[in-house]
């Protein structure tokens, strides 16, 4: 087997193992919610502190009609069909209850989205690091930061904790992609860079498929409160396996864990150039020009209309595709009262159906531009498949079963991961010797997409309803779509201006 694919097969992994990292947390957001953010939860007639009218200022608490609805609609499922009428009104009881679960998951949500802040923020440092000291040495860093990150989640005690926690990983993964991007464009010709890509990016995907269903697996065999509590109680009985308010905490040690082993194996297996380059590489560097500066790689490129475009479609294809590992599981349990048990497993499926897309979309783009030429060959891609992306959104809505709505997200994760391929060897093919930062550019603000997608998102939806939610992502993906019509490959970022 050619050393290129061995080295883009280890990357691949790394994608996995972060992807199930990442993922795991909205798996196991509702557990989480119950032991941490709820307690916390203050009494309705509780008067707020300064700091707290500050907070709701931000934070509504206030629970809208769908909210109500909902929570009657749980209500009246839970008793089961032969309930008599008016059995399903809520008690004062129960309305303090629903708004105390409004306040825990407005601070989940922006929990969700603060690791897509700081992610989106450091894609370009990142970026710049792979570039300038090399993606072996970054990637192997970062993987074993996110590693013990990933572990301290599992011993949070706050909101505060957790909101610092997140924002950390967010720093710590910034840099995989742009890091990954700069390996395939040294080890793969412009002619696979496509397919070489999409495994790279399967990986992450084949992570996210299997994430929900190998954490709540986890989370039922390991029963977290054995790593955490027995440690600090001695005396301690163990609770039985099954879902409790602590299982989730050794979910997060054990994947750390396994985080640490991936680091090794990808420090050991993986080089920066293939044989017989570096040599020629070292020899070039004498002679090249002092390396850019973080602010000058910035500058470079924001001048560009191409990158502004790259930004805007990843801008838009992240605010949508990022309901599916953030709010699906909340939209399926509302919606559709599908119990807990059965939320992870259609998660998954929804992201294996995606996940399929990720292999055709290599063998496409590479198609593509042999057939259509280097330009339209990366931008047509793009723009069939958000298009139709586009189009899903729009249908979500009408419709009328759980399963139904968890395969049309999957035709979009389909046609999302169809397209990511073009994307980073669009990133590969303007990039020039900057090819880490001009991905970190994209990966930056489509994270910022993903950062405001669960905290918007979840303030449309509380205010006018799960359609127009839908309606949103819809939005951004026609509007990342003719972004996309306007990229060109033809246009390297490192040209120098035109006076």
């Amino acid at each position: 087997m050619p050393q290129r694919y061995v080295i883009v097969a280890i990357t691949a992994v790394a994608a996995l193992w972060m992807y199930i990292d990442r993922v795991c947390f909205a798996t196991l957001s509702e557990p989480m919610k119950v032991e941490l953010l709820l307690p916390l939860a203050p009494e309705p007639d509780e008067p707020p502190g300064a700091f707290q009218r500050v907070v709701r200022w931000f934070l509504s608490d206030a629970l809208s009609d769908d909210d109500l609805a909902a929570a009657k609609k749980m209500k009246r499922k839970s008793l089961g069909d032969g309930a008599p009428a008016g059995a399903g009104e809520l008690t004062d009881a129960e309305v303090t209850a629903a708004k105390k679960r409004k306040w825990a998951d407005t601070r989940m949500s922006f929990a969700l989205g603060a690791f897509f802040l700081t992610y989106a923020l450091f894609q370009i440092p990142m970026g710049t690091l792979a570039d300038r000291y090399g993606a072996r040495r970054v990637l192997a860093l970062s993987i074993a930061a996110w590693s013990l990150v990933t572990m301290a989640t599992g011993f949070v005690l706050g909101f505060a904790a957790l909101l610092g926690i997140r924002l950390l990983l967010g720093v710590t993964e910034a840099g995989a992609y742009p890091a990954a991007a700069g390996l395939v464009k040294r080890w793969a010709p412009p002619s696979r860079r496509g397919l070489c890509s999409s495994v790279v990016a399967l990986g992450g995907r084949i992570g996210g498929v299997i994430a929900p269903w190998l954490t709540a697996l986890l989370a039922v065999g390991l029963v977290g409160a054995a790593l955490v509590e027995w440690a600090v109680t001695p005396d301690a009985v163990p609770p039985e396996p099954g879902e409790t308010p602590t299982n989730w905490r050794g979910v997060f040690v054990v994947y750390g864990a396994c985080g640490l082993a991936v680091a090794a194996l990808f420090w050991l297996v993986v080089r920066d150039r293939p044989p017989g380059t570096e040599a020629e590489a070292d020899t070039g560097r004498s002679a090249a020009p002092a390396e850019l500066t973080l602010v000058q790689r910035i500058g470079l490129l924001a001048r560009t209309r191409n990158m502004w475009c790259f930004g805007g479609v990843q801008f838009g294809v992240n605010m949508g595709w990022a309901f599916i590992v953030t709010l699906l599981p909340t939209y399926l349990k509302q919606e559709f009262g599908t119990p807990v048990e059965t939320v992870g497993p259609m998660q998954t499926v929804a992201l294996a159906i995606g996940a399929c897309g990720m292999i055709c979309g290599g063998a496409f783009t590479d198609l593509a531009r042999a057939r259509l030429g280097p330009k339209y060959g990366r931008s047509v891609p793009i723009v069939v498949a958000l298009s139709g992306g586009a189009l899903v959104f729009f249908v979500v809505p009408t419709l009328p079963t759980a399963w139904a709505a968890v395969v049309a997200l999957g035709v979009m994760a389909f046609l999302v991961d169809m397209h990511n391929p073009s994307l980073w060897s669009f990133a590969q093919d303007v990039g020039g010797k900057n090819v880490g930062a001009a991905l970190g550019w994209g990966n930056m603000w489509g994270n910022l997409g993903a950062a405001v997608s669960p905290v918007l998102l979840n303030a449309v939806r509380q205010s006018a309803g799960w359609n127009a939610a839908f309606l949103c992502c819809g939005v951004a993906f026609t509007c990342a779509a003719v972004c996309g019509l306007v990229l060109d490959a033809t246009k390297p970022v490192d040209e120098p201006p035109l006076a």
